[in-house]
C-alpha cells in the first residue's frame, strides 16, 4: 500500500520509484527465467511470433513521428530489445506470473487504480549486445493528450521492474499534467536533449511506476560498447472498467488455458487474470491488434 506522500509524488511527477519489492532470493530466479526467454526470442527469425521488438538497420520505431535516430550512425546490425508476449506458451516461465504474487506490489497498484484491477500486458525490455538503444521522446498515447485531473491514472498503469541496476529511463517529470512545451513538441519523436529531462536510476529489484502521458524515452549503450546489462519486466495492469480489445482478451485467455494457469496461480495473481477475462462481454473490436500492418523490409 502506498503512503499518501508516495501517491502525491506520483500525481505530481508522473513517475514513482518503489524500492525493495523483490526479495533477494527471488531476484536470481527471475534473472534465470528471463535469460531463457531472451534466448528463445533471439533464436526465432522474426518479430511476429512473440511480437518482439527489433532495433538496428532498417528498423522503425513504432512511436517514431519524425526522423529519430534510433541507432548509432553506420550500424548495420539488427537486434531484439524486447518481447510483448511473455504469456506465449513458448516463452512463458512460472517466474513471470510468480512476480504477480507480490502482495506489496499489487496493493501499491491498487492504491492508484482501485481494488478492481486486472492484468493487461506482460512484456520485457532488455539491452542489445551490439546495437545502441536510443528510443525517441514520446507519450504512450496521443502527443497532445495529457491528464487534466491532477495526474490520476487513466484506467491503466504500466511499470518497469529492474532485475539489474539500470539508467535507461529518461523522463520530464510533471509533463503528464500539462500540454507539451514548444520545445518538447519540436523534439517529440527525436532523441535530442530536452530541458528538464532526468534519468531514473533503478537498482536491482526496484520498480518504476509511470503515467502514460508523461514525456519519456529509453536510452542504453550496447553491452559490447561498455553499456550495462538491462533486464526489465514491463507490465501493465488496468481497472476493470477500462476498455479492452477482443483479440487481446481472446489471445490471453487461450494462452492461459493452454498453460493451465487456473490451477497454478496463487491467491494474488489469479484474480488479476479472472478480472481480465470478466471484460469478455464488453470488449471492443480490435481487428488491428496485436500490431499494425507492417512491411517485413522495415524490420
Amino acid at each position: 500500500m502506498l503512503t499518501e506522500e508516495q501517491k502525491q509524488r506520483y500525481y505530481e511527477d508522473g513517475v514513482l520509484v518503489l524500492k525493495g519489492l523483490i526479495a533477494p532470493e527471488k531476484l536470481q530466479e527471475y534473472r534465470d527465467a528471463y535469460e531463457r526467454m531472451v534466448e528463445k526470442v533471439r533464436a526465432y527469425p522474426g518479430r511476429e511470433k512473440y511480437n518482439a521488438r527489433i532495433i538496428g538497420a532498417k528498423s522503425k520505431n513504432k512511436i517514431e513521428t519524425k526522423s529519430a535516430a534510433t541507432v548509432a550512425q553506420g550500424n548495420t546490425e539488427q537486434e531484439y530489445w524486447g518481447a510483448d508476449w511473455l504469456l506465449h506458451p513458448d516463452l512463458y516461465e512460472p517466474a513471470f506470473t510468480d512476480y504477480l504474487e507480490n502482495e506489496e506490489l499489487i496493493s501499491s497498484l491498487k492504491s492508484l487504480l482501485g481494488s478492481d484491477i486486472g492484468i493487461y500486458g506482460l512484456k520485457a525490455l532488455w539491452s542489445p549486445v551490439n546495437v545502441n538503444y536510443d528510443l525517441a521522446w514520446h507519450r504512450d498515447g496521443k502527443q497532445e493528450v495529457y491528464s487534466t485531473d491532477g495526474g490520476i491514472p487513466p484506467g491503466w498503469l504500466q511499470f518497469n521492474t529492474a532485475l539489474y541496476r539500470e539508467e535507461s529511463f529518461r523522463v520530464v517529470k510533471g509533463s503528464h499534467r500539462r500540454p507539451l512545451t514548444d520545445e518538447e513538441n519540436a523534439k517529440y519523436g527525436t532523441v535530442e536533449e530536452v530541458a528538464g529531462e532526468e534519468v531514473c536510476v533503478l537498482e536491482a529489484g526496484e520498480v518504476l511506476f509511470m503515467h502514460q502521458a508523461v514525456l519519456h524515452r529509453g536510452k542504453a549503450q550496447a553491452e559490447m560498447n561498455g553499456g550495462s546489462k538491462r533486464r526489465a519486466f514491463h507490465y501493465i495492469l488496468a481497472r476493470t472498467d477500462f476498455a479492452v480489445g477482443r483479440r487481446r482478451l481472446e489471445q490471453f485467455k487461450g494462452w492461459y488455458e493452454e498453460l493451465g494457469l487456473a490451477g497454478k496461480l496463487g491467491p494474488t495473481a489469479k484474480p488479476l487474470f479472472e478480472n481480465f477475462f470478466a471484460w469478455e462481454g464488453r470488449a471492443f473490436d480490435d481487428a488491428s491488434y496485436p500490431y499494425p500492418e507492417f512491411k517485413k523490409e522495415d524490420y
